[in-house]
């Protein structure tokens, strides 16, 4: 949350110039190898209302797969989803359209919530959020694809990553 503040206020400092070089743009990864936009873009928020909702969501759903999860699985999920969520965006949105925020790590984090989820109230909130989300967030200008393959990303890395040692799933659902 820290990582995403600090990027928000540069941006508010030096908007155009840092925008360029942080948020994710399909034309400039591919023809100018901005390679980093893959990563540093997850940091980067457009406005006070996306960086306040997705804080909200990385700090609900965090809590929930840092209970969980050890920190080096846990940042596996956000990054991996996160960075799956981009790489889908630059084959899935035209090279011209900017891209940036922590969208689709989170619903990786939602989606690992959702394999984690010992109790149904847990897993219906988790499903809640996320058809709110996408419901509030299908418009224009919204990196749907991120968020989608963010969540899809979460379920298959929270599903792998839950395996216990001794075989078999940690996974279960009991209703309360």
């Amino acid at each position: 949350m820290i990582a995403n503040i600090a990027v928000f206020v540069l941006l508010l400092v030096d908007g155009d110039e840092l925008l360029y070089l942080l948020a994710q743009r399909g034309g400039l990864f591919f023809a100018e190898h901005y390679y980093w936009q893959l990563f540093t873009s997850l940091f980067v928020h457009f406005d006070l209302l996306h960086i306040a909702f997705n804080m909200y969501g990385l700090y609900y759903f965090g809590r929930m797969n840092e209970s969980h999860f050890s920190t080096s699985r846990y940042l596996a999920i956000y990054f991996g989803s996160g960075l799956i969520g981009n790489v889908a965006s630059l084959f899935l949105l035209r090279p011209d359209v900017l891209s940036g925020g922590a969208s689709g790590a989170i619903f990786g984090l939602i989606g690992s919530s959702v394999v984690i989820g010992r109790r149904a109230q847990q897993m219906g909130m988790a499903l809640i959020y996320a058809v709110l989300i996408f419901v509030q967030s299908s418009g224009p200008g919204v990196n749907i694809f991120a968020h989608l393959f963010g969540l899809v990303g979460g379920l298959a890395l929270g599903f792998v990553l839950s395996v216990r040692r001794h075989g078999g799933y940690s996974v279960s659902y009991t209703m309360t």
